[in-house]
């Protein structure tokens, strides 16, 4: 995957169709630093992306940091989030 074709501001994921888990800060060509919810700036290469485009990059949870696997599945779960009006 060329790191190219991914700009600061796209939205990370761990899956299509999932809620995003972060944000990219910077792009240099050989690594992407991406803002975790809840957790921080982490460096990752294009080996652990699945695909990117559309302003989103899917990274594969298996290739992350073994303590940041741990948090993805409560990553929201300090989050105030408002009742809907529906």
């Amino acid at each position: 995957m060329p790191l190219s074709e991914i700009q600061t501001e796209d939205e990370v994921f761990a899956a299509e169709g999932e809620v995003g888990i972060g944000a990219v800060r910077e792009v240099t060509p050989r690594l992407l630093t991406v803002y975790f919810e809840g957790y921080g700036d982490v460096e990752i290469g294009p080996e652990q992306i699945v695909s990117a485009h559309d302003g989103k990059v899917i990274v594969d949870p298996a290739k992350l940091p073994q303590d940041l696997q741990d948090r993805l599945a409560g990553i929201h779960d300090g989050e105030y989030r408002r009742p809907s009006a529906t």
